[in-house]
């Protein structure tokens, strides 16, 4: 295999780690390799597992006997410090591996994706994580998740209160976006402010237009309200797939931007319409208005990129990505079990969750390794899904040795990728395209072939 990863850490590295982060504040048995080795390599099973199982396994992995109360104790804010600085040097390591995936795509640097996963926890902690009231727990952890989809590169990774809304995590960290980005988010982090700020950092969006944004188009000096329902009736008239216009956003600070209007199949419209009235029904609400309806006709989606940047016939494959993020989640819920959390005192919580993110982005690492050597040699699809599942739960003991360089690395990579070129391939159900082959066809194909 060509692609070249590094060990992630040395022992001595660690225990340097424990000590910098005064975890290791004095020499005994408990050191700073041990420790993150213990739950990490043990995280799917951490819900099960009291502190004696834990102290078992210590002992018989390592020889070390260490009781379950002083094990208890080594769960402090010392610990969780511990553990986010492994984190982030295992993401800032993700320099040196260099595996982009699909060269080098004109005008853009990075096409980042953004979106976060919730779940809830006990309410003992809602001090600390207040959730959402009514009838789910007091208490949930919301954590945050932004990568590169041309490099694989993490971009954020935070873990943060439920009530730390995505509009809010949108805004304090902007300082994230660089020049030349491409960002493609939900509605739930695109403010106009939001917009305005990428904008204004010489970066670009694709998002769905908010249906409570005024949109306009300029008439001489006039600003007048984009007419959805003539637009509807127009395409529908004249059977017009998609059009766009040049439009602006907002009623003080007029945003300009490309609006693209796609009509959608009846049945989509039949489907939109009969949710809207029973949500309307249970709020007990008025009737729908002949505006509302008539955007539901339509896909809308603005841009601040051109025509020569983005041709309108990549807009909604390339928007569609976005659900690949999803697929991710599912990998974090339904193999490292994330959201899976018993009752515990608050820095053992944040220890365990912080446990998983390592493992996570460990695996993430590797994942996107094989990825790109598959399709790179082969032109196939990595089903991220079968692989990780394969990586994170039948390969955990080989990942730990790769972890901590006790095995070597690319050695490891070879045999997984022998392994995923037949048993982790990508299949197709049905006739629409998968997020995965949108990946890596509409941005590879299509869009280079608008180019020429």
């Amino acid at each position: 295999m060509d692609v070249a990863i590094a060990p992630f850490f040395t022992p001595d590295e660690l225990d340097k780690l424990g000590k910098e982060t005064k975890f290791i504040q004095r020499e005994g048995k408990l050191t700073g390799s041990l420790f993150l080795d213990l739950i990490v390599f043990n995280s799917e099973d951490l819900k099960s597992q009291s502190l004696n199982d834990l102290s078992i396994i210590l002992n018989d992995r390592n020889g070390v006997k260490i009781t379950k109360q002083s094990l208890h104790e080594r769960f402090n804010m010392y610990a969780l410090y511990f553990l986010k600085d492994a984190l982030e040097k295992l993401l800032q390591n993700q320099l040196e591996v260099g595996y982009e995936l699909f060269g080098n795509i004109e005008g853009f640097n990075r096409i980042l994706i953004k979106d976060s996963t919730c779940f809830q926890i006990d309410e003992s902690l809602s001090e600390y994580y207040p959730g959402s009231g009514g009838s789910g727990s007091g208490a949930s952890v919301r954590i945050q998740f932004e990568y590169d989809i041309l490099t694989g590169k993490i971009n954020d990774l935070s873990v943060n209160a439920f009530n730390d809304q995505d509009a809010k995590d949108s805004v304090a960290t902007i300082d994230l976006t660089q020049q030349g980005d491409l960002i493609l988010r939900d509605l739930a982090y695109m403010s106009l402010e939001v917009l305005q700020q990428i904008k204004e950092l010489l970066a670009f969006f694709v998002c769905r237009a908010n249906p409570v944004v005024n949109i306009y188009e300029k008439k001489g000096d006039e600003y007048i309200k984009v007419n959805f329902i003539a637009a509807a009736n127009y395409m529908k008239r004249y059977n017009i797939e998609r059009f766009e216009k040049e439009v602006y956003l907002g009623s003080k600070g007029k945003l300009k931007v490309r609006l693209i209007l796609h009509l959608l199949p009846s049945e989509v419209v039949s489907k939109r319409l009969r949710k809207a009235r029973e949500n309307n029904k249970k709020k007990k609400r008025g009737e729908l208005n002949k505006e509302f309806i008539a955007r539901a006709h339509l896909n809308l989606f603005i841009t601040n990129a051109s025509e020569e940047q983005l041709p309108i016939s990549v807009i909604w494959p390339l928007y569609r990505l976005r659900w690949q993020i999803e697929l991710i989640f599912k990998i974090w819920k339904s193999i490292c079990k994330i959201d899976e959390v018993k009752r515990v005192k608050r820095h053992r919580l944040e220890c365990y969750i912080y446990a998983k993110l390592i493992l996570i982005v460990l695996g993430w690492h590797i994942l996107w390794a094989t990825a790109k050597q598959l399709f790179a040699k082969e032109n196939k699809a990595l089903s991220f899904f079968k692989a990780a599942k394969s990586l994170l739960l039948r390969k955990i003991s080989e990942l730990r040795a790769v972890f901590l360089g006790d095995m070597e690395a690319n050695s490891f990579l070879s045999k997984f990728y022998e392994l995923s070129r037949t048993n982790h391939l990508l299949e197709k159900r049905g006739q629409a395209p998968t997020s995965l082959e949108l990946l890596l066809e509409s941005i590879t194909s299509s869009y280079l072939t608008c180019r020429k």
